[in-house]
């Protein structure tokens, strides 16, 4: 498509940006991205992926206009209304159980994206790698000045426990920030990264949502959620999430990123003491204890 983009229009009005270093933009009718020069793989992964989507019956956004060379693209614009904002919109415990499960049934769907490309080797997150930025960014952010050697060895155990198990295509980044909702109808997000995962990836980043506390309703969406294997994913991550939160809320400028961190933290406790980690719990509970001394309440 031929790209009318030749600079930012002056009435052009910044969006609050994601954990990403894409810059967005709301322009006449439509949402304006912008990719960092370094981004071309995200930048065609999105545009692959938004056809594997909508071939699966996914509602993403509808790509309007793409200019490869200046690295923007023009989307449908869904307005500001994300799942955060619309379930504490919604009056009833039933109409906010309703609206989880009809985001929570997109799940299967997004798994058997996979399984509408035969033959194609779909990539794999990395939870090696995903754990140790978890350490090294939350440790000197976070956790500055206090002991977390004693990690090391927990995601050591995850990484084993989850490297031997199921894996399922996954969307990746799978929570309410991620649905937008416009006349009642759902559509999916930030879904460029999109790729193999361990089994139930997704299903915990919505349920142990770090934006949307479902504590009291998560039981009544999945049945398996005090399972050990999806407990054991969900560890992960929640503790890759904090790795996010420590690196765009402490080293990049996103402060509001912050403000995630204790229910983060609550998840990561409730997590340990569904598996019968008593001593891990017993010295999370010690970290939260101090975070919550700094300014962070995680109680």
């Amino acid at each position: 498509m031929k790209s009318q983009f030749s600079g930012i229009p002056s009435d052009y009005v910044p969006l609050k940006g994601d954990a990403s270093s894409r810059t967005y933009y709301r322009g006449r009718g439509h949402i304006l991205v912008k990719y960092p020069a370094d981004g071309a793989e995200s930048f065609d992964n999105y545009l692959l992926w938004t056809k594997r989507y909508r071939a699966g019956g996914i509602q993403v956004p509808e790509i309007l206009d793409v200019n490869r060379d200046r690295m923007e693209m023009s989307l449908e614009d869904w307005g500001d209304a994300d799942g955060v904002a619309w379930f504490h919109q919604l009056d009833t415990f039933n109409e906010k159980v309703a609206f989880v499960r009809s985001v929570y049934r997109l799940i299967p769907l997004i798994q058997s994206l996979e399984q509408r490309n035969p033959g194609r080797a779909e990539k794999g997150i990395d939870v090696e790698w995903e754990l140790n930025f978890f350490l090294d960014h939350a440790g000197d952010t976070i956790f500055k000045n206090l002991d977390i050697s004693w990690l090391q060895p927990l995601c050591a155990e995850i990484v084993r426990i989850l490297k031997g198990g199921d894996w399922k295509l996954a969307h990746r980044d799978y929570h309410f920030r991620n649905i937008l909702v416009l006349n009642g109808k759902i559509c999916v997000i930030d879904f460029q990264d999109t790729r193999m995962a361990p089994v139930f990836y997704d299903n915990v980043s919505l349920l142990f949502d770090n934006y949307l506390n479902l504590t009291e309703m998560a039981s009544e969406v999945e049945l398996r959620m005090n399972t050990p294997i999806f407990r054991w994913v969900a560890l992960q991550r929640n503790l890759k999430a904090l790795g996010t939160f420590a690196w765009f809320g402490y080293k990049q400028g996103k402060t509001w990123f912050r403000e995630s961190v204790p229910l983060a933290m609550r998840h990561v406790a409730s997590h340990l003491n569904t598996l019968g980690l008593k001593q891990e719990l017993k010295s999370w509970k010690k970290l939260m204890d101090s975070v919550a001394a700094s300014g962070y309440k995680c109680e």
